[in-house]
């Protein structure tokens, strides 16, 4: 026959013993539980250490003023504040009446410089023969010239020696002064012939800067419709038709909405986990349900030392009386770029958050 069975040990052992038991346990779940917690906050910290993660970022994109190249009164206004445009658009008109007027002055010199062009060169085969008739005029002259004085020389001494009389040496130099005077003309009138000459070919180089003048003047009437460089969208737009737009200074901005990237400064001791390349995750604030990736295109290399005065080189550096018992650690900006942003949602300065990913990946 069979023992009949034992009670448990728990009912039999005496209510100390019980209690031991659960101080045992207790103690052995407290252990447990701190271990645990020491090892997901060691977890958490390798996590957080491995990808930096800050909520001190902010969207950004470039921004553009647009400004006109020709100064004028906006007569016509096509966008709002706030509109998205696309590149290629009007944005504005400024007033061309001054600039055609302009152009039309141009064109009517350019025409009235072929006209005297066409002239010239109707005239430049005469006025070649005139040279060339110039030419042996000024040639003939100085060998009468030449001849004339030969004789003179020959006949003064034979005045002295009574050989010649005094009215033919008169003569003769008389015929040398004659000969001198026709040469002095004919060279004049060789330069004159060699002056309307080259007048063609001065003609011909001055169409040159007419046509550029031309050119600039269409230029600057095409300058009057200012369009959109890229796609983008319009902000701080202040003006209305009528205002006076200079050239060179901007009339509002173009948000470039082709690329977002987002700002985020990171504490120095985290820049050690990333690099340009590095992988990112970045929300916004506004819309913590959309994640987006990115990659890091660079780390600020320099941020202005706080409570540090700058000397010219040469100076000596000033350091404060004082002691800093807590130092906060230096931020560093670095600038993700979003690879796949939402237009709706991403606004210029909007607040986000950012987390490293790790590393670059090599291949």
């Amino acid at each position: 026959m069979s023992d009949p069975i034992s009670p448990p040990p728990n009912l039999e052992a005496p209510p100390s013993e019980r209690k031991d038991w659960r101080n045992i346990a207790a103690k052995i779940i407290s252990i447990v539980a701190v271990l645990g917690a020491v090892m997901l906050t060691l977890w958490v910290w390798s996590i957080t250490e491995r990808h930096p993660r800050t909520d001190d970022a902010a969207a950004r994109a470039n921004v553009v003023g647009i400004a006109p190249r020709v100064r004028g009164q906006i007569f016509k206004l096509n966008v709002q504040d706030n509109q998205t445009v696309a590149a290629g658009d009007v944005l504005f008109e400024i007033d061309p009446a001054d600039y055609e007027l302009a152009l039309e002055k141009a064109k009517a010199d350019l025409a009235t410089l072929d006209r005297q062009i066409e002239v010239a060169r109707s005239q430049d085969a005469q006025l070649k023969f005139q040279v060339k008739a110039a030419e042996a005029a000024v040639e003939q002259a100085k060998a009468e010239l030449k001849q004339a004085g030969d004789t003179l020389q020959r006949m003064q001494p034979l005045l002295t020696n009574g050989f010649a009389k005094a009215d033919e040496v008169d003569r003769v130099a008389t015929a040398k002064a004659v000969a001198a005077a026709g040469l002095a003309a004919d060279e004049q009138r060789l330069n004159q012939a060699q002056v309307a000459l080259s007048a063609l070919a001065t003609l011909t180089a001055q169409r040159l800067g007419v046509v550029a003048a031309m050119n600039l003047a269409a230029l600057e009437l095409s300058y009057c419709k200012v369009v959109a460089p890229f796609p983008g969208r319009v902000i701080n737009l202040n003006i209305s038709v009528g205002a006076y737009a200079n050239s060179g200074v901007p009339v509002f901005s173009l948000l470039d909405t082709r690329k977002w990237y987002v700002i985020a400064d990171f504490r120095e001791a985290e820049t050690r986990h990333m690099a340009p390349g590095s992988d990112a995750i970045v929300y916004l604030t506004s819309a913590p349900n959309r994640r987006f990736r990115g990659k890091v295109q660079g780390i600020g290399s320099a941020v202005e030392p706080e409570g540090q005065i700058d000397f010219p080189p040469g100076g000596v550096p000033y350091v404060k009386r004082e002691l800093n018992w807590v130092r906060v650690a230096q931020r560093f900006p670095v600038r993700i770029e979003v690879e796949d942003p939402d237009p709706d949602l991403f606004r210029m300065g909007a607040s986000a958050v950012a987390i490293i990913q790790g590393p670059p990946r090599r291949y």
